[in-house]
């Protein structure tokens, strides 16, 4: 899904050295008069990967590391830099990274190949959890706060952007290094993202919906309950799917059937955009509410349920009933 913009002339007409001259400290900047100056393409160069962890639990899980002494790293999000932009990271480690947008619009966190080389926990926003095989893009909004939570696996350097039009060509890109070893006690399933357990053409398939006959659906969640309790769906239909949480402690949803049959384009809270082949699990936090935009692909009868300790127990699940159109 990476678009491999093209553009940033700048970036080498900055450091074009005066060869002719006899200081080699002299730097020129060429005449732009000439209307006719062909622009120069940036090149992403970074290493790039097809798997992603699919044992991500066994490295990233809430016990598996040891997330109370993770690694902070802050990284801040402005008109048009990251700061900062050149990242170093060590293989089997874990790792906290706060995104925090202090610019004036909305920026993007992408390192598509590095995302998929990760072993994942979790991003989290003020107003919800999600989990997923793997994130594609962070979308981080104006004055908001994202936290990513992760364990490199795979070593390697890796492209770092903001692919949100205008803000690659204005400078907003960097890089990303895992240094180290690849973990070998357990030994890392890295599995063809082709052959995951989701719908391979979901974002050609997002793509080309038409958003503007989208449905909503609201559920309610409350100690302990789904309102409705049988939701339906009808294939090929996009939906937003949004999460109220009116009860007083924070609740999950979670439906591993329908989550691997539908076409997904993104998860978002007040915080942020997550982007990713599918989602897992979503938790959302008391008095906060989270969507999910999707578009089913086939037709079934799926469990959803809340799978934090002693909430199914207490009755918080139902059913997601796909139809045919």
């Amino acid at each position: 899904m990476s678009k491999r913009i093209a553009v940033l002339a700048a970036t080498l007409l900055l450091v074009i050295a005066a060869c002719s001259s006899d200081d080699p400290a002299v730097i020129t900047t060429p005449d732009n008069s000439d209307e006719s100056t062909t622009e120069t393409s940036f090149a992403f160069t970074g290493d790039v990967i097809n798997t992603y962890v699919e044992n991500a639990g066994d490295f990233a899980g809430k016990s598996a590391a040891d997330w109370d002494n993770a690694e902070f790293v802050r990284i801040e999000l402005d008109e048009m830099s990251f700061t900062p932009n050149d990242l170093t990271f060590e293989a089997g480690k874990p790792y906290k990274v706060e995104l925090a947008n202090v610019g004036a619009v909305k920026h993007e966190f992408t390192a598509e190949s590095f995302f998929a080389s990760v072993a994942w926990r979790k991003a989290e926003s003020g107003e919800s959890e999600i989990k997923a095989p793997f994130f594609t893009e962070i979308e981080v909004f104006a004055g908001q706060t994202v936290e990513l939570y992760f364990v490199p696996i795979s070593t390697g350097t890796f492209d770092l952007v903001c692919e949100i039009e205008g803000h690659l060509e204005a400078g907003m890109h960097g890089s990303v290094t895992v240094t180290g070893t690849t973990p070998t006690d357990p030994t890392p399933a890295l599995t063809a993202i082709a052959a995951g357990p989701w719908v391979t053409n979901g974002s050609e398939i997002v793509s080309s919906a038409d958003w503007d006959t989208m449905e909503t659906v609201e559920i309610d969640m409350g100690e302990f309950f789904f309102a409705p309790d049988e939701i339906h769906l009808t294939v090929g239909q996009p939906y937003r799917l949004l999460f109220i949480n009116s009860g007083d402690v924070k609740h999950e949803a979670t439906s591993p059937g329908l989550f691997t049959t539908i076409a997904f384009r993104k998860a978002q809270d007040a915080s942020g955009e997550f982007k990713a082949p599918t989602v897992a699990e979503v938790e959302t936090f008391a008095g906060k509410e989270t969507e999910l935009f999707l578009i089913p692909q086939e037709a079934g009868t799926f469990d959803i349920v809340c799978e934090i300790e002693g909430h199914f127990e207490a009755g918080m699940f139902g059913t997601v009933v796909v139809d045919t159109a």
